[in-house]
């Protein structure tokens, strides 16, 4: 249960990062413009991320979120005759937002990952007695608590960086800047997040001092 999420492996989070650049980069050499580019990098990635879900026939939250906030950003960018303003405000407002609701859950003592993980017992009867064995513990469960904090930590600092960004640079160095800042910010809250993973792993491991006596 402490293992860590496929979603945070370093190679998908290199591809969440250096995708988007490169596709940006391409984008504007091929249309001579940074809004257009901009817009369409934006739209692709969720595109297809709506694509793969549909043929799967299972729609991921992080697909349904990000095709819902580039459809919003898309519509403001059209109504307002092609400013940008929106489309840069979407890389905030989805990290900012999910770090809210993270640090939010933990305040309100219901912890978004803990909640997460008892959705996955009821789902898969197979390994719900395990799950929930699990969840009995007193220390699993203040970890997923702390999980959620940093993770929510991580996720508004990011967003309140991408918002500063978005209201401050051109929107030709927008996505360099944005994608440098998301590889500190988020780069540094996986690191933190690992550790204590791995922290919790270890305590695990060693027997405490009244066990061994």
């Amino acid at each position: 249960m402490n293992e860590r999420p496929p979603q945070l492996a370093p190679h998908r989070l290199l591809a969440a990062l250096l995708v988007p650049l490169g596709l940006y980069v391409l984008l504007r050499k091929l249309t001579g413009s940074a809004t257009g580019a901009l817009a369409l990098t934006e739209s692709i990635p969720a595109t297809w991320l709506l694509v793969v879900g549909l043929a799967r026939r299972r729609l991921e939250p992080i697909a349904v979120i990000s095709t819902v906030t580039v459809a919003i950003a898309l519509a403001v960018y059209a109504l307002t005759g092609g400013d940008p303003i929106a489309l840069k405000l979407r890389h905030g407002a989805v990290t900012g937002v999910l770090g809210v609701a993270a640090l939010a859950s933990v305040a309100l003592g219901r912890p978004l990952l803990l909640v997460v993980v008892q959705r996955r017992a009821e789902l898969d009867p197979q390994r719900r007695a395990e799950i929930e064995a699990k969840l009995a513990e007193p220390q699993r469960r203040r970890a997923l608590t702390t999980l959620t904090m940093l993770l929510g930590l991580a996720l508004t600092v990011d967003g309140v960086v991408q918002i500063a960004l978005a209201l401050t640079v051109s929107t030709s160095a927008f996505i360099p800047d944005s994608t440098a800042a998301h590889a500190l910010v988020l780069g540094a809250g996986v690191a933190i997040v690992a550790w204590y993973i791995h922290h919790q792993k270890e305590q695990r491991r060693t027997p405490s001092a009244s066990s061994r006596l």
